[in-house]
């Protein structure tokens, strides 16, 4: 009996015809954040290292001449390639959006749970299918809110870009407006306080749109006092992931 345990998928490769082309698609279209791009001139190959929020990767690979890849009749090896998704319906829409296919939406005969279709540039297929129930969206709201208040969060470039959107604002509890890269910067060499939140409450504006209200108060800490303030936020639902694109502070005495 083997005593090798295998704790979870690292990365998925995936060959494509052009590169331009793919690079967009995963990572403007897709969104997956890139960890590193390389050209190997020996081989006249790029590869891109893209990240999921789970940590999960894909490899996306350029090489002179590659084959095409048989996807319809299925051939044998791997079939597709799925990413998880909290709302599948919504994440489709936005695909649409944006002129890609998608296939009718499914349910899984086994799970009960949506899933649907659609191909990268290369007719690779991929898949959209619905997280498990188990979170509304007060509960997921609320967790992803609070994880914008841990320290190892604030001291992240890499996880602030997952959770905040790309045109993120903020009008701070001082007035000043800070963009996205600000924030990132700005928290990096940041005095961390402990924050808790109180009298979290969420309200639904669309489907893809929620806006969040709560009470925040921040522990006193040597190089400032404890302050409570009022909070307010807007996280949008882009393909099937909730980010926060716009938070806004008020002082409370």
């Amino acid at each position: 009996m083997t005593t090798m345990q295998l704790e979870r998928i690292h990365h998925v490769a995936v060959i494509c015809s052009n590169y331009a082309i793919s690079k967009r698609f995963y990572t403007e279209v897709l969104g997956l954040r890139v960890i590193a791009e390389n050209y190997r001139a020996a081989r006249d190959s790029y590869k891109l290292d893209l990240a999921l929020p789970d940590g999960s990767q894909i490899e996306l690979f350029s090489f002179p001449d590659a084959p095409a890849r048989p996807t319809r009749p299925e051939a044998q090896g791997l079939r597709h390639l799925s990413f998880e998704v909290h709302d599948v319906q919504a994440a489709a829409a936005e695909l649409a959006a944006q002129g890609i296919a998608v296939e009718p939406l499914r349910i899984d005969e086994y799970t009960g749970r949506r899933f649907t279709f659609f191909a990268d540039p290369d007719g690779l297929p991929l898949e959209l299918y619905e997280a498990a129930p188990g979170k509304d969206l007060e509960a997921l709201l609320l967790e992803l809110e609070s994880a914008l208040l841990l320290r190892e969060v604030r001291a992240s470039a890499a996880r602030l870009e997952e959770l905040l959107d790309d045109d993120f604002h903020e009008l701070g509890v001082s007035g000043t407006v800070w963009t996205r890269a600000a924030i990132v910067e700005a928290l990096r060499d940041e005095a961390f306080s402990e924050r808790t939140i109180s009298d979290f409450r969420v309200k639904r504006m669309a489907s893809d749109v929620a806006l969040v209200t709560y009470r925040a108060h921040r522990e006193a800490i040597p190089e400032r006092p404890a302050a409570d303030s009022l909070r307010s936020s807007l996280w949008k639902l882009r393909a099937g992931r909730w980010r926060m694109a716009f938070h806004q502070g008020t002082p409370l005495a």
